[in-house]
């Protein structure tokens, strides 16, 4: 009769650490879930390998980014470079604000 009152509280024990597992990735997905739900697409720029990299981006409130889109690459050496950066700049604005307008 002991063993089987062991077995019995392991098994139950074992349950109740299997519900607040289930319950705590069904409460993560939930969040996840309407953080990219909130998900806006903005316009941003960096560098890569000697060039500036101009990109509309689908960005979460937490700063994560879930897609993107490259709209253009300009090298930083290029005489043009503020230009063309604003041309990219002016394109990427454009697109984020149809992106947003879809969603």
């Amino acid at each position: 009769m002991r063993a089987f009152a062991l077995v019995l509280a392991l098994a139950l024990t074992l349950f109740v650490i299997y519900c607040a597992y289930a319950m705590s990735t069904s409460l993560r997905r939930g969040r996840d879930r309407r953080s990219q739900q909130k998900a806006v697409w903005q316009v941003r720029h960096y560098g890569d390998n000697e060039m500036t990299v101009v990109a509309v981006s689908l960005t979460t409130p937490t700063a994560e980014i879930l897609d993107e889109h490259v709209v253009a690459r300009v090298p930083d050496a290029d005489p043009d470079w503020q230009r063309l950066f604003l041309a990219a700049q002016q394109e990427a604005a454009e697109r984020a604000f149809h992106l947003n307008t879809d969603s």
